[in-house]
C-alpha cells in the first residue's frame, strides 16, 4: 500500500519542479457490540484475494443506536450505493441497532461547492457523524490542458486546500458532530477498458489531495479511512491479470460500479474493526447430542437418530445479502466485488459445525427444505450457511436489501434535486425555491444550461413532495426494521449414505 507522507508543509503547494518530474515518470499513485470495540484485527490475508485493509487498524467508532451519520461527497456519493451497503451490512448484522444514514451528494461537487451547502443542506439535517469525502474533482480534468499540467496542479492544490480550510472550520464550530475525513475512490488512468488517454496528470493531483486530507485528519485529531490507495492497488493488481479491470467505474474511469462500491463498503466496514464478527458460529456434537460451541446464536433441542440429527437454530443476526442487480451504469453487479476482496471470509460468516457424524454424506434440511449435500467432512469443517443463497434466512435478508434499495432510490432522487437547488438555483442567486419568480428565472437559465431540470426544481421544492419523499423513505425503513429480526429455525441433516 502506498505509504501517506505525515509531514504537512507548503512546499506541497509550490513543488512544480518536482511535479514536472513526477509527471514525467507517469507517477500514479457492540454484549456482541462490545465485544466487537475490542477487535483491532485487520481483514484476512487470502493468496487469492490479499485483503485491501489488512494494513489498516480500526479508526472509526461502531455506529450507535439513534446515530445520524451523513455521508457527505460529490456525485461518487450522490449516486452510489457503499453508503447503501454499510447501512445493509449493520440493518443485517445488529437487526436491534437502529440508526440512520443519510446520502449527502451532489453530484460535480469540489470542496468549495460543499463549503457553501454545508450550513442549508447538511447541519440542517443534525447529523452526529460526518464522512467527508472529496478530491476526484477537485483534481481536475481539463485544466491540465489550458496549461503546465504542474502550474494546473499547484493551483487546483492550493484552491482545495484553501477551500478545505474554510470546511474545517465550520466544521469545528460543531463539537457535537464527529467528524470523520475519507478518501475517495481513484481515478484510474491505467484501465485499458476506456480508449481515451485520459488526464495524465490527475492521479498525481489526487494524491497530493489525499495526502492533505491525512494530514488535516491527523492534526485535528479525526479518523481518517484510505479507500483511496486500497482501491488504486487492487486496481493495479489485478490489471496485470486483465488489463481491462478496474474498480473506478468502466464508462469514465471516475464513478465505480456497484462491485466497486461493495469494495467501498468492505474497506469502511473493515476501517470499523467488523473484520470476524459473525453472523452466528456454533458447534454441535453428533455424539453427544449437544451444542459444544455457540457464538451469536441459541441452538436448541438437539435429537438425533441413526440416520437424522435436528436441533432450533436461532441466529441473532441475519446473513449479508450480496446485491446480485445490475444498477444504471453497471456492467458487473455488485456480487462481483468477491472475486477481488475475501467479504464473505472476513464479514459474512454463519458457520454451522458438526462433529463425530458416522455416515458420509448428508443432506442439509432447514424448516424442511433442502439447502445442499454436504460430506460429514465438510460438516465437522464448517459451512458457511451465508454461501447458500437460499436458506431463509438468506432469503429474509433479501427482502431487508429490496427494502433499502428501494429507500436508496428516493434518496438519489432528492439529491438530484439539491444538485439543481445548489448548483444552478444557488449559483444563479435564488435564494428561495419554492416561488414561481425563482421558477422562471430557472427556465431562462436552461436556455444556456442543459443539465438544469425545470420539472424536478419545481416539483422537489414543492413542500408537499419533499414531505412524500421523506415519508417513503421513513416507511421503508420502519418496515426494514420490523422485518430484519432473526426467527427460529429448524435445521435437519439427513444422512445420504
Amino acid at each position: 500500500m502506498t505509504t501517506i507522507n505525515p509531514d504537512y508543509n507548503t512546499n506541497t503547494f509550490s513543488a512544480k519542479s518536482n511535479l514536472r518530474m513526477r509527471f514525467n515518470k507517469c507517477f500514479t499513485p457492540l454484549l456482541l457490540l462490545l465485544a466487537v470495540m475490542a477487535i483491532t484485527q485487520s481483514c484476512s490475508n487470502k493468496t487469492m484475494r490479499k485483503s485491501p485493509a489488512q494494513q489498516q487498524t480500526p479508526t472509526v467508532k461502531l455506529f450507535k443506536k439513534n446515530d445520524r451519520v451523513m455521508f457527505l461527497g460529490n456525485s461518487i456519493t450522490h449516486g452510489g450505493r457503499y453508503h447503501n451497503y454499510i447501512w445493509l451490512y449493520y440493518m443485517t448484522r445488529f437487526p436491534d441497532l437502529r440508526f440512520t444514514i443519510l446520502n449527502g451528494g451532489v453530484a460535480g461537487d469540489i470542496i468549495a461547492n460543499i463549503n457553501n451547502r454545508l450550513q442549508e443542506d447538511i447541519f440542517s439535517k443534525n447529523p452526529n457523524i460526518i464522512n467527508l469525502s472529496f478530491g476526484m474533482n477537485d483534481s481536475g480534468y481539463f485544466q491540465y490542458a489550458m496549461s503546465d499540467p504542474a502550474v494546473a496542479s499547484d493551483k487546483l492544490v492550493f484552491k482545495c486546500d484553501s477551500a478545505f480550510k474554510l470546511v474545517v472550520a465550520q466544521l469545528n464550530q460543531h463539537p457535537e458532530i464527529q467528524k470523520i475525513l475519507m478518501s475517495g475512490s481513484p481515478y484510474d488512468l491505467e484501465t485499458k477498458v476506456k480508449k481515451d488517454k485520459g488526464w495524465a496528470p490527475k492521479p498525481a493531483t489526487f494524491e497530493r489531495i489525499v495526502q492533505m486530507q491525512a494530514t488535516a485528519a491527523k492534526a485535528n485529531r479525526w479518523p481518517f479511512v484510505d479507500i483511496y490507495h486500497p482501491m488504486d492497488r487492487l486496481n493495479k493488481d489485478n490489471q496485470k491479470v486483465d488489463s481491462n479491470f478496474t474498480l473506478s467505474g468502466s464508462g469514465d474511469r471516475i464513478h465505480p460500479e456497484s462491485y466497486g462500491h461493495l469494495v467501498w463498503a468492505y474497506l469502511y466496514l473493515c476501517n470499523q474493526g467488523l473484520k470476524g464478527v459473525p453472523v452466528a458460529d456454533f458447534t454441535v456434537d453428533a455424539s453427544q447430542k449437544r451444542a459444544t460451541a455457540v457464538n451469536n446464536c441459541v441452538i436448541k433441542n438437539v435429537t438425533g437418530t441413526q440416520n437424522m440429527l435436528s436441533f432450533d437454530y436461532l441466529a441473532k443476526s441475519l446473513p449479508f445479502p450480496i446485491d446480485e442487480e445490475l444498477h444504471n451504469g453497471d456492467k458487473q453487479p455488485a456480487s462481483a466485488a468477491l472475486r477481488y476482496v475475501p467479504l464473505m471470509d472476513d464479514l459474512n460468516k454463519e458457520m454451522l459445525r458438526v462433529t463425530n457424524l458416522d455416515g458420509k454424506t448428508y443432506e442439509l434440511k432447514i424448516d424442511g427444505k433442502v439447502m445442499a449435500s454436504f460430506t460429514a467432512e465438510d460438516l465437522a469443517k464448517g459451512v458457511n450457511m451465508a454461501a447458500i443463497k437460499t436458506t431463509p434466512q438468506y432469503l429474509q435478508a433479501m427482502e431487508i436489501l429490496k427494502k433499502n434499495e428501494e429507500r436508496g432510490t428516493v434518496e438519489r432522487e432528492t439529491r438530484s434535486y439539491a444538485v439543481q437547488v445548489y448548483n444552478f438555483a444557488r449559483a444563479g442567486g435564488i435564494k428561495v425555491d419554492n416561488d414561481s419568480a425563482s421558477w422562471a428565472k430557472m427556465r431562462e437559465m436552461k436556455k444556456t444550461n442543459g443539465w438544469i431540470d425545470n420539472d424536478l426544481y419545481e416539483r422537489g421544492s414543492n413542500p408537499a413532495t419533499q414531505k412524500a419523499w421523506q415519508d417513503k423513505m421513513d416507511s421503508l425503513v420502519n418496515e426494514i426494521y420490523a422485518s430484519n429480526k432473526p426467527v427460529n429455525h429448524k435445521i435437519q441433516l439427513v444422512k445420504i449414505n
